[in-house]
């Protein structure tokens, strides 16, 4: 088998065993189930089943900071049936949380009216940063989801713990983990001592430096110490956000310099060790047994099993003792969109408000527009769902035929979709809705050749 198994659940909605592809489609082809759902794909029986459903598979998750590997295992044998690698949002959310606080402070310089700042407010226990709580929300939505479609056992959860100050310094150790980077130093003063007193990118002395950011912070650099350095304001203004390969690129020797000093990023590190015991704390609450996994025997097994470097192939060698039989190649690959935004009155590059015409619906707040008419009753379609679109004719650089493609924005007259990076208006007669908008889009990743041998 290359692709996943499909989940099969009787007429009440209890989760039975997963069945191949092929079987879903013979059983669809005699009327005795139909489509449940398409991403991750479900079909429904046409009665219900009587005796009590063994649960004999197993969950195994490999959190990560940016992606997570999700794999369904039959505990007995260590068969995977089911594998998909979740990407998470939370750059973005950190990005859309800066340029929150950057609005804000622009209506208070203004003289606006605005809403006074409040003290004394205590975090709650277990609190997580935005970012970081997305993380940790996505995971438990897609455990909820899999729970609901399988019969699942138990959950087994890589628990990783990194020691980031090791990571950085491999000689540390005693009152060394008590003594930073800085210790003894102000930012400043140990910049400059660090650069020699100059200009970092035209060696400029004798002048007032400022303090700038290797890899721009407005694309995602940090502010670690190993990511800041000194410019004369000449300097500071001509690099702007650029990278520093591209600001000097015809100064190789300079830029060799540069990135000499910058040290690898922890963030996906910390990010991991923030969220470790949370995930594991939200898998207790599904009354299921949950197993805790160090990384170093999931490295074990994948490499005793000559295994590739994947986050779903990570997550199916978690919790297991020796071999991992993969009946899966080509997982299901999902990145979180969200659900767009809650901003009032969204801006336009310049900073002028932009207005739509497109109307809501007041009870949930979507964009909608009905696309079609079937038995007198009609599907609303909101942006981001997924349809099947059928041109007669060619459009420009768009060949006539049958493409399924996500709404971009829907229109009164119908939708408007991107097809190969060409975005075309569609009437809404040649429509046909297949799977709503859940803050998430959907694909398979390519083909391992690797695993096929």
């Amino acid at each position: 088998m290359i692709t996943n198994s499909v989940f099969v659940i009787d007429k009440n909605g209890i989760p039975l065993k997963p069945t191949t592809p092929a079987r879903a489609r013979f059983l669809q082809s005699k009327e005795k189930a139909k489509k449940f759902r398409l991403y991750p794909f479900v079909i429904m029986l046409d009665k219900d089943v009587d005796h009590e459903v063994e649960k004999y598979l197993e969950l195994r998750i490999d959190p990560g900071s940016k992606v997570t590997g999700f794999s369904l295992v039959v505990k007995e044998t260590n068969e995977v049936i089911w594998g998909m690698e979740l990407e998470h949002r939370g750059e973005a959310i950190k990005q859309d949380l800066i340029s929150r606080a950057g609005y804000r402070r622009g209506r208070r310089s203004r003289n606006l009216r605005y809403r006074m700042c409040r003290f004394n407010r205590k975090k709650p226990a277990m609190w997580l940063a935005p970012s970081l709580r997305h993380r940790l929300l996505t995971v438990e939505t897609w455990v909820k989801r899999l729970i609901k479609y399988a019969p699942i056992a138990s959950i087994a959860i890589e628990e990783v713990k990194f020691d980031m100050q090791k990571m950085e310094s491999p000689d540390i150790e005693g009152i060394q983990y008590q003594q930073g980077t800085l210790a003894g130093y102000t930012i400043r003063e140990a910049l400059l001592e660090k650069w020699g007193r100059q200009c970092a990118y035209c060696t400029a002395k004798d002048v007032p430096l400022q303090i700038e950011h290797i890899h721009p912070k407005s694309k995602g650099g940090s502010d670690r110490f190993a990511n800041l350095t000194l410019a004369c304001e000449k300097c500071n203004k001509k690099k702007s956000n650029k990278s520093v390969e591209e600001f000097l690129k015809c100064k190789p020797e300079v830029l060799k310099k540069v990135k000499a000093t910058q040290k690898k990023s922890l963030s996906d590190a910390a990010a991991v060790n923030s969220t470790r015991k949370a995930i594991v704390h939200m898998a207790q609450q599904f009354d299921l047994p949950v197993i805790s996994c160090d990384a170093a025997s999931t490295k074990m097994v994948r490499v005793v099993n000559n295994l590739p470097k994947e986050h779903w192939i990570d997550a199916a060698c978690v919790n297991a003792i020796s071999s991992v039989n993969l009946r899966v190649c080509q997982p299901l690959r999902v990145v979180a969109k969200g659900h767009g935004s809650r901003q009032s009155r969204r801006v336009n590059a310049s900073g002028f408000p932009v207005i739509t015409s497109i109307k809501k619906d007041l009870a949930t707040g979507k964009k909608i527009v009905k696309t079609i008419e079937a038995k007198k009753e009609y599907t609303h379609t909101t942006a981001g769902d997924f349809v099947w679109i059928k041109l007669e004719k060619d459009r420009k650089h768009v060949k006539k035929g049958r493409y399924k493609a996500r709404v971009k924005t829907p229109t009164q007259q119908g939708v408007e979709i991107v097809i190969d990076g060409h975005r075309i208006t569609v009437n809404q007669k040649h429509v046909t809705f297949i799977h709503r908008n859940d803050g998430y889009s959907y694909g398979f990743a390519a083909i391992n050749t690797e695993l096929l041998q």
